[in-house]
């Protein structure tokens, strides 16, 4: 595809917003890992800082789920855990209509609101991670798409987006973590398909 290109991270960028058709041959390499696995000092600070000044209630949350944790402070894949049954218990829901978030987007997703869709959850999630000092970051693509006209071939469209997140655990490297499928099992597991709102007059 012309203007394609592979950025260090493994990303796929097009030079310009895709408006027609393309046909790309992909091929998974699930178990392949990309940077360092058990030295947290090469990670880049992009992935490891908060900047100052925001989503002060997240920060809150992240230390009392750090004093919380039952597990020793090394063990941070607890605390991804505890995060994950945060979301599936505490009363949060998806949505495509979640309205206008302010200066404290985590904070209002956490604790206000309790919505989002899968970005908002996303970076609500690499925010608290972050916070109790877990590298993370936010991912974007697409999840599920349906069979196409010839064998091996899938047919994935923008209502196939999806955002999620990777957290960096010692020893495993980055590791994929979906928050929304805490949140709407239906949404990730049934590959569910997003749908426009009607229009409203």
């Amino acid at each position: 595809v012309p203007g394609l290109r592979r950025t260090p991270e493994a990303q796929w960028v097009l030079a310009t917003p895709a408006s027609d058709v393309l046909r790309l041959r992909a091929e998974s390499h699930p178990l392949h890992a990309l940077g360092p696995v058990d030295r947290l000092g090469l990670l880049p600070l992009e992935y490891r800082e908060l900047p100052a000044g925001f989503n002060p209630r997240t920060l809150q949350l992240a230390t009392d789920l750090m004093k919380a944790s039952p597990a020793p402070p090394e063990d941070k894949a607890m605390l991804v855990r505890m995060a994950l049954q945060r979301l599936r218990e505490g009363g949060y829901r998806y949505t495509l209509e979640p309205g206008v978030f302010g200066r404290h987007t985590a904070d209002e997703f956490w604790f206000d609101r309790r919505s989002g869709f899968c970005e908002h959850i996303a970076s609500a999630f690499a925010i608290l991670m972050r916070g109790m000092d877990i590298p993370a970051r936010i991912v974007t693509g697409y999840q599920g798409g349906e069979p196409g006209a010839g064998p091996g071939t899938w047919t994935v469209r923008h209502s196939d987006a999806h955002a999620w997140a990777e957290v960096w655990l010692a020893g495993a490297g980055w590791v994929r973590v979906d928050p929304t499928a805490a949140v709407a099992p239906s949404r990730t597991g049934a590959l569910q398909r997003l749908h426009a709102s009607p229009v409203r007059s």
